[in-house]
């Protein structure tokens, strides 16, 4: 994933401060070794009381992944911090809906990798390697201030690499176009469909465009 600040240390917080929704993506995985990882879903949480964890959403409705009685180690990402806490689960309800409920944890273990939320976008954009020939069509699926990703049709250099962003904006009902210098982080496949998911963090950039990056994550809807 992105990683706008990845010199940042592990420390360990209460799980209420990571503000988790309903919905965010967790992988669990059993503490003996060789347990195979699981794909899960935080539900909703009691402090002091309980972590409510479901199936995966592709898979709702089908029967937990959890065991009652057994520990696992639950990680997540919240849209700033990477998470992790070791909890045993108390018991596995199927009524009304199916979940298990896990111990809550007294601290848990994050570390800060974005300085802001990322919002959801979709805009045509452009990406080309610093000093390099031509550009690829691609799409601004996410922004921040301090870095973005977009789906492009192919790989787009390496890990490491340095790409010029660029991308129209609609600031204040007039169209300004934006080109950033950016830090390839990480390229994956997409989930759905063909192509590549690539985040990157931002490099320099200047007052003029900082203000539209604000403006343009604060004027989408969602956080991811």
């Amino acid at each position: 994933m992105p990683n706008d600040n990845n010199q940042a240390p592990v420390t360990e917080v209460g799980l209420r401060s990571l503000k988790l929704r309903p919905g965010v993506a967790l992988q669990t995985q059993g503490v003996a070794p060789g347990s195979p990882k699981k794909e899960a879903q935080f539900l909703a949480a009691i402090e002091g009381k309980g972590v409510m964890v479901g199936p995966h959403a592709a898979s709702s409705g089908k029967a937990s992944p959890l065991k009652a009685g057994e520990e696992y180690t639950v990680q997540g990402f919240t849209g700033q911090h990477d998470f992790s806490f070791k909890a045993q689960v108390i018991q596995i309800f199927e009524v009304p809906f199916v979940y298990a409920l896990l111990v809550y944890p007294k601290v848990v273990q994050a570390r800060l990798v974005r300085r802001s939320l990322r919002m959801k976008t979709s805009l045509p954009a452009k990406l080309s390697l610093a000093g390099g020939s031509g550009a690829i069509n691609a799409t601004l699926i996410d922004v921040s201030p301090f870095g973005a990703m977009v789906h492009a049709p192919s790989p787009v250099g390496v890990i490491g690499d340095v790409v010029n962003l660029a991308v129209g904006v609609n600031f204040e009902g007039e169209l300004v176009g934006l080109e950033i210098p950016a830090k390839l982080c990480h390229s994956h496949k997409a989930e759905a469909g063909d192509g590549v998911h690539v985040g990157m963090s931002f490099k320099t950039v200047s007052q003029r465009d900082r203000l539209i990056l604000h403006y343009l994550a604060q004027s989408s809807t969602e956080a991811v």
